[in-house]
């Protein structure tokens, strides 16, 4: 009987250990997202502040490559998108994959 709870108790505590990876991991990818995100808005910000006299270059590799600014713009609001989303997506868990803890 105690070899039985003993066997339990272990199997419960591995998947208590997994559990914490998949949250390491998540919250590890969550703030690389946040880090995205805040770097492109201040991208964002600082080509606001531009007007089209002003010349916009984007690194490719090791080289600086001229751009337009309307075309920074829009890459940059694209980039803004996909993160968002990305992060809205991995907030939301598929309600399969949760274990129903509360039972």
């Amino acid at each position: 009987m105690a070899e039985l709870i003993q066997k339990k108790l272990q199997g419960e505590v591995e998947k208590y250990q997994q559990l914490q990876k998949d949250l390491s991991k998540s919250m590890s990818g969550r703030q690389k997202l946040e880090a995205q995100l805040t770097e492109n808005n201040i991208v964002k910000e600082e080509l606001a502040l531009l007007d089209g006299s002003n010349v916009v270059f984007k690194l490719l590799g090791p080289v600086l490559v001229k751009q337009e600014l309307g075309e920074a713009r829009a890459t940059v609001g694209k980039r803004l998108d996909y993160i968002t989303a990305e992060i809205f997506l991995r907030t939301i868990p598929d309600l399969g994959d949760v274990p129903d803890l509360f039972c």
